[in-house]
């Protein structure tokens, strides 16, 4: 039986944030179940968590392709401060939720550099148009990459975005739409510390919808990589179909050899401890 691709298959140490609203183990429910911790899967432990209760996102009220999200309401946000374990370039991020109807600029994630006060945020400006936004300190816009969505109420999607040292390229790879869109622009900030997913530390727009998974990916990783990445999300999240065509896991999903599932599971023993040993066999990876 093969076993299927998921991001701990990523290379050792890439794989800096992962959230996924799947994993129950991952997050720690307040009153009427509020999100108050959402604990990253990753090697890196880059928890989120909200103090303001007024805040917190609500989980399990909605679902996508039969899997439990994380609901925010528009206000609802939940933060992570990292200035020790910044997200450097190059990198790869990967979401996927939706938005439920359009309410005004929601902003799904934002990443932020306290030091400049610069930004990168993925934001939904019309009921149809959504956009990557590169800021400066003063809120001027360096980039405002975008696509237009044929649909987005309540229509699951998945977006990604690269980065390397010298450009970022915004991919629309997968979408509502079924687009397939790309627009390259510079930026001049090589990290940034500070996380906030499903609104803005700079304002209060945040979504009013569902956040399935949002995975950061860092440093030492090639196309195949991104490419099992995008298929292990599409597949799980029912939006497969929606792949590029020509993408290599449009008809399946990604799956890895015994040799490969050996290896992963001896690396895991010995390099991270009993710990995420434990943690893959809580998941199902060993039995």
């Amino acid at each position: 039986m093969a076993n299927l691709w998921n991001p701990l298959y990523l290379p050792y140490g890439s794989l800096t944030n992962w959230y996924d609203s799947t994993d129950t183990t991952t997050l720690t429910l307040s009153t009427n179940d509020t999100v108050a911790n959402w604990r990253d899967k990753s090697y890196r432990a880059n928890n989120l968590s909200e103090t303001d209760f007024a805040d917190l996102p609500v989980y399990g009220t909605t679902n996508i392709n039969g899997l439990s999200t994380v609901n925010f309401d528009g206000s609802a946000a939940i933060n992570l401060d990292i200035p020790e374990t910044s997200v450097n370039k190059p990198y790869y991020i990967l979401f996927a939720g939706f938005q439920k109807e359009f309410s005004g600029n929601a902003i799904y994630f934002d990443l932020f550099q306290s030091s400049t006060g610069h930004n990168l945020k993925l934001r939904l400006e019309a009921a149809n148009l959504m956009k990557v936004v590169y800021n400066d300190g003063g809120g001027s816009s360096f980039a405002r990459v975008g696509t237009v969505l044929s649909k987005f109420d309540e229509q699951t999607a998945i977006y990604t975005l690269s980065a390397t040292n010298l450009s970022a390229t915004c991919e629309f790879n997968f979408n509502s739409g079924g687009n397939n869109t790309t627009g390259v622009f510079e930026m001049n900030v090589d990290s940034f510390g500070e996380l906030t997913l499903g609104s803005s530390r700079g304002d209060n727009n945040g979504i009013n919808g569902q956040i399935g998974e949002f995975i950061i990916v860092q440093g030492d990783f090639t196309t195949d990589d991104v490419r099992k990445l995008e298929g292990y999300t599409a597949w799980k999240w029912g939006l497969s179909g929606s792949l590029p065509v020509g993408h290599p896991y449009r008809t399946a999903a990604p799956t890895v050899t015994d040799v490969e599932f050996r290896n992963k599971l001896y690396e895991t023993s010995t390099e991270e401890g009993s710990s995420r040993f434990r943690r893959l066999f809580a998941l199902g990876y060993v039995g």
